[in-house]
């Protein structure tokens, strides 16, 4: 009777939502503290996080076919400000000069194209006298073939992974869904948590879903149109205790990473894009595309075909070195 009685109130949805609510007041300090949004002048890391971003925008604008001619003038002027008081504040030097190789492949991009860029050009080569820096060749794009891309397709695994890169410049050849398919099949043996299997994939090939979805979203202007299908990984909460709120994106992640590998193996061009939104967004594009109550959107996977010729950002990658600690 003790027992039946203890996991009555265990299960009680009231008493759930106040256990809920007691975890995330505990999380909500570290959070309010650590988080990239609070404290930028004073915390040099969270600067410098904030400005990676920024800097990776300009390499995304370089990325996509169809881009505007001129595009992220007004960006680049404010990043090449910041970059300034950043190192005036003490921050990474290294950072700053891989920065300024991202902005000086911007420059020469658009001025290959015809735009006049010589104002952004006095002002970076004041920042680089100012501070004695000298750029290094990293960031900018690649120009790839689809050749390449498919010899390295069935390389072994350590060729393969470093072959995959997220396109904004997709080709215009029909989608064949049976590689969609055979990319779904391959990921069966995702692992999971507790072998929980949780995840829920919403697949769209209808053009005006696809389009509706990307637009939701937010994250693919200037492309959307080129993609054919869209993979919405989300994560059934129903199987997940509520002391276990970040195991649904674990497990999602799991599965979304194996997906673009299976993608990538079956020869379809793809690029993940964030779910990270506030919770009106998540519940609008939940509303308008039908997704149950119980489901969280995990992320977004573009989905298309390669050109012959197409172009891809940089996007250069620490090495290992720099994040993993070996602990003895």
């Amino acid at each position: 009777m003790k027992e039946r009685f203890k996991s009555a109130i265990k299960g009680n949805s009231f008493i759930v939502w106040l256990r809920i609510i007691y975890e995330k007041i505990g999380e909500s300090f570290s959070l309010t503290l650590y988080n990239g949004s609070t404290n930028q002048t004073k915390d040099i890391y969270k600067k410098q996080a904030e400005l990676q971003i920024r800097i990776h925008a300009l390499e995304k604008g370089m990325s996509i076919g169809r881009v505007r001619v001129g595009f992220g003038k007004e960006k680049a002027f404010s990043l090449i400000e910041d970059l300034a008081d950043l190192l005036k504040k003490g921050g990474s030097k290294q950072f700053v000069v891989e920065s300024v190789s991202v902005l000086q492949k911007y420059i020469e991009f658009n001025e290959n194209m015809g735009a006049a860029m010589a104002d952004i050009e006095i002002a970076l080569n004041k920042l680089c006298s100012c501070y004695n820096i000298k750029s290094n060749d990293v960031g900018g794009i690649y120009n790839l073939s689809l050749k390449d891309v498919s010899s390295k397709t069935q390389c072994p695994f350590d060729s393969f992974s470093q072959s995959r890169f997220s396109i904004r410049d997709f080709g215009d050849s029909p989608l064949d869904i049976d590689k969609v398919y055979a990319a779904l099949k391959l990921c069966e043996r995702t692992p999971s948590a507790c072998n929980r299997q949780s995840w829920v994939i919403h697949v769209y090939t209808e053009n005006k879903l696809v389009e509706k979805m990307f637009k939701l979203q937010g994250g693919s202007k200037g492309f959307y149109e080129q993609m054919q299908c869209a993979i919405l990984i989300c994560g059934d909460l129903r199987n997940y205790g509520f002391y276990e709120q970040n195991l649904p994106f674990v497990d999602g992640g799991l599965y979304v990473m194996n997906l673009l590998y299976s993608l990538h193996y079956n020869g379809l061009a793809t690029i993940p894009l964030t779910m990270g939104h506030k919770w009106r967004v998540i519940k609008k594009i939940k509303q308008e595309m039908n997704i149950p109550g119980n489901e969280i959107p995990v992320l977004l996977i573009g989905v298309g075909t390669y050109k012959d010729d197409f172009k891809v950002a940089v996007s250069h990658r620490y090495s290992y070195k720099q994040y993993v600690k070996f602990n003895q």
